[in-house]
Order: C-alpha cells, then sequence, then structure tokens
C-alpha cells in the first residue's frame, strides 16, 4: 500500500515517535462503553461490546477496567479464539483466580471452580473479558451464562463476563436464553468533529484545517485504524509531491476514485473554488482588456492601415 514506510514518513514530517500511540479523544463511543462497563462490573451482568475492526473496542474496554478501582481481571490467553471451550475459560479463571492446578474430572473442576470464584468475589469484583468473542461457539456460550449464575454461601452470579466481538454473538443460533439474560453494545464510531480532535492531537500541525475538514466527512474516518491509514497516504503523497502540508490537492489525488463533490460541499471546499475560479476568469478578462486597449493605442500612434480597421470594426 505504502511506497515508504509508516516510520520513515513520520521521521521526514519531523516526527521522533508514533504520534498516534499516545493520542486518546474521549469520543461518544468511549463515554457509552464507560457506563456500560461500569454498570456490568457493579450488577456482575453479562455485556457484549460489539464494532467493526478497528474500532476502538478493546481499547476502550480495558481502559475503563483500569479506572475501577478493586476488579480481578481473567483474560483467556489461547491464540486460537476458535477452538477456545468452557474448559479452556474454566482453567484460566482458576488458574487466575485461585493458583491452583485445575483438577481433571469435570465435575471436581466444577466444584473446584465454584469455590474459587465464590471465594475471589468476596474480595474483589471477577471480570472474564473474552476478545474475538464473534467466534464463539454457541454451546460455550451457553456455558459462559450457567458459570455466572453459579452460587456460593448465598450469593450467586459470582462475576461480570464482557464479550468484545466484531459482530454480535448473542445473535448467534440457539443462545436465545442467553441473549435474555444480557446486554449488547454496538459501537458506531468516530464524529467528525472527533475526528478533527484526533487529527489535531496526533498530527494536526502537518494537516491544512480545510483538508481535515474534507478528511472527517471521508468514508472509513470513523474507523481509528482506517483513520490513520488514510492520514498515511495523504502525508505520502505529500512527501513526493515536495511538500510538508497536506492540502486538499492530496486527497484529489488519492482518492480520485471518489465522488469527492458532495464532501466538497458539506466542507465549504466547493463554493470557496468557486470563488476563486471566478476571480481567475475576472483577472483574465481584466489582462486581455488591457492588452487589447495598448495594442490599438500602439496601432494608432502608428497610424497605421492595421489601426484604422480595427477601431473601424
Amino acid at each position: 500500500m505504502f511506497r515508504t514506510s509508516k516510520q520513515e514518513i513520520l521521521a521526514d514530517f519531523g516526527f521522533d515517535r508514533d504520534p498516534f500511540k499516545k493520542t486518546f479523544v474521549e469520543s461518544t463511543d468511549y463515554k457509552r462503553i464507560n457506563k456500560v462497563v461500569g454498570m456490568a462490573v457493579n450488577d456482575r451482568a453479562m455485556v457484549a461490546v460489539v464494532g467493526e475492526r478497528g474500532i476502538g473496542k478493546s481499547y476502550a474496554v480495558r481502559s475503563t477496567l483500569r479506572t475501577i478501582n478493586d476488579v480481578r481481571l481473567v483474560c483467556p490467553l489461547a491464540n486460537d479464539i476458535n477452538k477456545l471451550l468452557i474448559g479452556d475459560i474454566e482453567q484460566a479463571l482458576i488458574l487466575d483466580l485461585g493458583n491452583e492446578k485445575p483438577k481433571r474430572g469435570r465435575e471436581i473442576r466444577a466444584r473446584q471452580l465454584r469455590r474459587i470464584l465464590g471465594e475471589a468475589s468476596t474480595r474483589k469484583a471477577v471480570v472474564l473479558v473474552i476478545e474475538e468473542a464473534h467466534h464463539l461457539h454457541g454451546l460455550t456460550l451457553r456455558s459462559l451464562k450457567r458459570i455466572r449464575e453459579m452460587e456460593w454461601m448465598g450469593n450467586a452470579e459470582l462475576l461480570s463476563i464482557i464479550l468484545v466481538g466484531q459482530s454480535d454473538p448473542l445473535n448467534k443460533p440457539g443462545v436465545s436464553e442467553v441473549r435474555l439474560r444480557a446486554d449488547s453494545i454496538h459501537m458506531r464510531g468516530l464524529s467528525q468533529k472527533e475526528i478533527c480532535a484526533f487529527i489535531g492531537h496526533s498530527t494536526g500541525q502537518v494537516f491544512d484545517q480545510k483538508a481535515v475538514n474534507v478528511i472527517s466527512r471521508l468514508p472509513n474516518a470513523h474507523n481509528y485504524e482506517d483513520l490513520k491509514t488514510i492520514l498515511f497516504q495523504l502525508m505520502e503523497h505529500a512527501l513526493f509531491s515536495g511538500r510538508k502540508t497536506v492540502t486538499v490537492d492530496d486527497i484529489k489525488s488519492v482518492f480520485a476514485d471518489l465522488d469527492l463533490k458532495e464532501i466538497y460541499r458539506e466542507a465549504g471546499i466547493e463554493t470557496s473554488l468557486k470563488r476563486a475560479g471566478k476571480k481567475e476568469k475576472k483577472a483574465i478578462e481584466k489582462d486581455s482588456t488591457v492588452q487589447l486597449s495598448g495594442f490599438l493605442k500602439n496601432c494608432q500612434t502608428d497610424g497605421s492601415d492595421v489601426s484604422q480597421k480595427v477601431v473601424n470594426g
């Protein structure tokens, strides 16, 4: 995609580190996740956080959990989420909460898990977070519901479960019972104002304000990862054009396959271009009039036949 590496592009623009890594925008999505995840922890509920790739699901969930006191976080580390079974999740809970070796038999391990969960839940709020949850099997989801509803010493719902996925795992066939006892929140992505803020806080010094206004209206710019890709593409094009500032001209060239007329109109770019065109036309007409007047004057001074012909008609 890029002819130049991303690090080289940033270095050529004067950055000594990746400006995107520490740029955070407290978006509407983040605030929504903050509220929902906070309530899920307090109520020991099961909730799915859903959004497309690169929209900021994991960051929002983990950032929220870091702000909550007395939370014991458990995250299964299996690499192949497609093969993550309920037995793997049980083992993760036992190892992280009880520091014990999981029992081998299913019934004895279930009783071991109930005891460990019950004791841990009296000290801190236990939160199980599963990434790429859209790959989970329906049987695993139903088993997660049973684990959450375990009882210990008169207390039920011993932990919170947060499922993070690109599609809603609770919409899978055969999990209607789970869906009735859980909730889903769908992330919408960055707004135009939030996109402008993200660019301003990260690489704003190399982007013309008109370009920023247009970028905020481009398709897929609402997604963090896609937005960063767009910014790198434009920065690279500006470098190859011999400039250290990204302008609307770079957007025209990089996204030549898109119909940008409506976007320009919304960003107030089309009107300014029309005005510029009218001014340029007037300047050309004025210059032509001046040149013609000068020509006629010279001809009249010379007393030539040509001047007489031009004057007469």
